[in-house]
Formats: structure tokens, C-alpha cells, sequence
């Protein structure tokens, strides 16, 4: 393994796989069904009236997911990346550091499950939402009201409709192998029947790319032709080399603006990772992972011949 690298899982077994935002993990990877068995269960009233999914030593175990951070990225910086994601205190991000046997929170119940799961799977570093539960919620007064737990299926049924419908739709959309006691009691009582989401959009993605000229299938300096409209530029994909400042290994990588189609560079190194990938001039959205198309006609249509390998 590379000195720089570490292998860092992200737990999951909610709304994570499906709404990761801007969660920074691999998504060529994707989100795998094989993480640690932990006890998951419905128990945590969130601010928005959702009944959400948790840890708890009264939970159903469960078959988590995971998903890898960044290779070049410190296990530090994936606990304040989650953090930023769950919108939560840095005390309600659990985490396992094998090299020095670092245990966060030390009193974590399930240490064993998480550290043997890392052992076998080779995982270095293991983070994870800790969120406790929560059976307080203010009302349309601002009354904090309680909620006891044999009655979460009541509290359900009694939600505002607007609340309601959060509600159901995240427990409907959670991993259908996040099967709880709860769940099935939610099923029975409210028909709240799971939606299939898909997880990894990316691989329908990949397969949609197959046949389509993409930055991952250039390399170096080149002409980039149009057979439709003939439209020919001078474009960079791809080019390596060596920061000697930073004395890191360093590369600028071609991304294309999805409105307009203007071509840009983008410099990355394997210490700091990309630098600020900004929009377009004219407001669109940058991406090197897409299709690439004609700047004049939009066409796909497009082919690529290199002048300059580096």
C-alpha cells in the first residue's frame, strides 16, 4: 500500500446511501453491503419530525453499508467531510483508527463488531454517524413535547401531513436490507412499503458512458474534431508531472463546462487533492466524469486525437 494512502469506511445505513450531498467518498467504488452488523433502529426524532435511523442497544442487527474515502485524504478530514454532511456536533462522529487503537467514544457498546469487520475487510480507518437517540420534538406551540418509545408508530400517524410525508419517505427510501423490528411494525400499520432507490447511479452512469468519448478515454494534448458540424480545438485532457515546491506529484485535468462546453484545467496534487474546481464564466457547472460534446453544436459525436502524451 502506498504510504500516502488511507483506506477509510463510511458508515451507513440510512438516508446516506441514497443522499450523500456532498459526502467526498469514491464513487467509482460506490456503496458496498457487506459493512460490520450493528443494532439499527428507527429511535431518533429529528428536526424536521423524520423518525430516523440510529445505533441502539435496543436496534435490530443489522447488515450495514460502507462506502471508501478519498485515498489521499486524512482520516481526520473524512470525520469533519461526514460532520459537514449530517449537519451534527464533531462529538456525534464515531470513529476507529486501527494504527494507534483509537476508539471514539471510548465507551462505544459495539467496538468489537466494528474492529473485527475493519480487521478482516483491511480497513485502516472506520468513521460513522453516532447520533444518539431522541424522543423530544418542539410542537406548532414550541412546547418540547415527549415521545415514548413503544408509541413511535402513534407519533408517526399523528404527524402534521406536511411532516408526515418526510416522514413515510424516508422510511420508505432506507436500504431494504436495514430491515428492523420497527420496520416491519411501520409496514403493517401504515403501509409505509419500501422504495427501491438505486444507491450507485454512478454504474448506470458508466454504462450510459460506454460508447461515448469521455476524458477518462483521452490523454494528453490533442485536437478534439466534430463529425457533425466539423468543429475542430486544441484541447488538454490530461497532464502529469512533478510539483517540485510542494515536491508531491502533480497532474491538470481537462473538465468541460456543461452549458456553454468551454474546456478547462483544473490542477490536482496528491497531497492537497483538486484545487477549487469554480463554475464556468457563463454560470454552468465544470465536469470532467461526463460525456464530452461539441462546444459549437452540443453534438456527442465527437472524436479525439492526440498531439502531445505526457
Amino acid at each position: 500500500m502506498h504510504p500516502d494512502f488511507n483506506i477509510t469506511a463510511i458508515l451507513a445505513w440510512g438516508s446516506l446511501t441514497w443522499e450523500p450531498k456532498d459526502l467526498n467518498f469514491i464513487k467509482d467504488v460506490g456503496w458496498k453491503n457487506y459493512g460490520p452488523v450493528l443494532p439499527i433502529e428507527f429511535a431518533r426524532i429529528s428536526n424536521n419530525g423524520r423518525l430516523t435511523l440510529v445505533i441502539s442497544e435496543n436496534g435490530t442487527p443489522v447488515t450495514t453499508y460502507f462506502a471508501l474515502g478519498q485515498l489521499y485524504i486524512k482520516v481526520e478530514d473524512v470525520i469533519i467531510d461526514l460532520q459537514s454532511r449530517e449537519g451534527c456536533r464533531a462529538a456525534d462522529i464515531g470513529y476507529y483508527i486501527a494504527a494507534t487503537e483509537t476508539f471514539y467514544p471510548e465507551n462505544f457498546p459495539f467496538k468489537n463488531a466494528i474492529m473485527d469487520w475493519a480487521k478482516k475487510e483491511g480497513m485502516e480507518n472506520v468513521v460513522w454517524t453516532n447520533l444518539p437517540e431522541k424522543w423530544e420534538y418542539k410542537n406548532e406551540n414550541e412546547e418540547i413535547m415527549s415521545v415514548n418509545p413503544d408509541d413511535r408508530i402513534e407519533y408517526l400517524k399523528n404527524l402534521p401531513e406536511d411532516k408526515k410525508k418526510l416522514a413515510e419517505e424516508y422510511i420508505r427510501k432506507a436500504p431494504q436490507q436495514t430491515q428492523t423490528k420497527y420496520r416491519s411494525l411501520i409496514e403493517k400499520e401504515l403501509d409505509w412499503t419500501p422504495i427501491e432507490v438505486d444507491i450507485n447511479p454512478q454504474f448506470k452512469e458508466a454504462l450510459e458512458l460506454e460508447n461515448k468519448l469521455t476524458f477518462s478515454k483521452m490523454g494528453g494534448i490533442g485536437n478534439l474534431s466534430c463529425l457533425d458540424c466539423h468543429h475542430t480545438e486544441s484541447i488538454s485532457t490530461f497532464i502529469h508531472g512533478y510539483d517540485f515546491k510542494l515536491k508531491v506529484r502533480c497532474a491538470t485535468f481537462g473538465f468541460q463546462c456543461q452549458s456553454c462546453g468551454k474546456f478547462h484545467e483544473v490542477y490536482h496534487n496528491e497531497r492537497d487533492g483538486f484545487e477549487t474546481i469554480h463554475d464556468c464564466e457563463c454560470g454552468g457547472k465544470i465536469e470532467n466524469k461526463k460525456a464530452v460534446f461539441c462546444p459549437k453544436c452540443k453534438s456527442e459525436n465527437v472524436e479525439f486525437k492526440t498531439r502531445f502524451f505526457s
